[in-house]
């Protein structure tokens, strides 16, 4: 059903019809009444397409994801973000593209863009993304006056929103260091943080952290994760660890995710957390609370954030320019119960050993 066959249907112009669906003056009531009815009962829909050619708007908003929507948070975010939007009357078209994938040299960021500017999309939301890959981003220039970076690692020449990961990271090893916590191990190390350069990583801060905490960086036990979501493999990395020699006494974990396997790992092999093992969580999941124990975690306000994110895209929908803006959103920690004191007892006298004097160099884990 189109216009046209309306139009026919009541012996009038396809002009006519088109103001009475869009409740435009020009038709008497009555008939703009009927024909509204018949649309809707003949199952008529307006095609976007046709009104984008007329208007020169399209309302598309691409969204360009760099990662798997698997984890939680870009599952959650991904979710909001599409509803935002299409509160604003927007219409959000989501390419995933994954680049640690064989095919990621073909299926990057610039073939994303150029597609979006094929639909003309009047905005493109891309990340997360470092100054390597806006490298990619930039070639493709018909889109960088449309573009916002969500999840920028560091600050970009466009409009970019970054989330204080550092500032997260040095707060939860903050917490750990008071707690007596010395030999602290990294758990869920992806691929992308492991090879990215950027300083303001997770993984980059928590090691800037040891650094000026005069601690020992021990690879030993760093536990990396080759997948976006825990695995029964790297459960198995870390039961070696906890059962290795000088083991952690606490785990930083890169999401709340790795963080309930690692209680789930500390279970199986008879640890008690936190009393002998403590285990920080990352983001703040809808499940973080639900764990025994809850997890003590950092929390970035996605609600602000999504928000933030949806305003600049309709910035740049509505002046069709762009505007260069910069946001961040700070962490704070959430202190629930998977963090404890460190005691560990020392594997000669089974007693428990004090904490080291501040600034003393003791073995550490990364």
């Amino acid at each position: 059903m189109n216009i046209c066959e309306i139009a026919r249907k009541f012996n009038v112009s396809s002009v006519t019809v088109s103001n009475a669906l869009n409740h435009r003056k020009g038709v008497a009531e009555k008939l703009a009444r009927e024909i509204r009815s018949y649309a809707e009962s003949a199952g008529y829909r307006p095609n976007y397409m046709a009104r984008s050619l007329l208007s020169g708007r399209t309302g598309i908003v691409g969204i360009c994801l760099c990662v798997p929507p698997s984890t939680p948070w870009y599952g959650e975010l991904l979710c909001r973000l599409q509803l935002r939007l299409s509160e604003a009357n927007l219409y959000a078209i989501t390419m995933v593209l994954d680049p640690f994938r064989r095919d990621a040299r073909e299926r990057n960021e610039s073939w994303a863009l150029n597609f979006f500017n094929q639909i003309k999309a009047e905005a493109v939301l891309l990340g997360p993304c470092d100054q390597s890959r806006y490298g990619v981003v930039a070639k493709e220039y018909l889109a960088t006056d449309k573009l916002v970076i969500f999840d920028s690692l560091e600050p970009l020449p466009c409009s970019h929103l970054m989330l204080d990961l550092s500032g997260g990271t040095e707060q939860a090893m903050q917490y750990l260091y008071d707690a007596g916590h010395r030999r602290i191990g990294y758990f869920g190390l992806n691929a992308f943080d492991r090879e990215c350069s950027s300083p303001f990583t997770r993984f980059a801060a928590y090691r800037k952290f040891l650094e000026t905490r005069n601690l020992i960086y021990n690879p030993a036990t760093v536990i990396p994760a080759e997948d976006a979501v825990p695995t029964p493999e790297t459960g198995m990395l870390l039961k070696k660890v906890l059962c290795g020699n000088n083991r952690p006494t606490a785990l930083l974990c890169h999401n709340d995710n790795f963080a309930t396997l690692a209680l789930k790992v500390a279970n199986e092999l008879g640890f008690k957390v936190p009393k002998q093992l403590s285990v920080f969580g990352f983001d703040d999941q809808a499940g973080a609370w639900l764990t025994t124990p809850a997890l003590t975690t950092v929390r970035f306000n996605l609600e602000n954030y999504v928000n933030e994110i949806t305003r600049m895209a309709t910035a740049i929908v509505e002046k069709n320019t762009a505007c260069k803006h910069s946001y961040c959103e700070k962490a704070e920690l959430v202190i629930r119960d998977s963090v404890a004191k460190a005691e560990v007892p020392d594997s000669r006298s089974g007693s428990i050993p004090q904490p080291a004097p501040a600034g003393e160099k003791v073995e550490a884990a990364s």
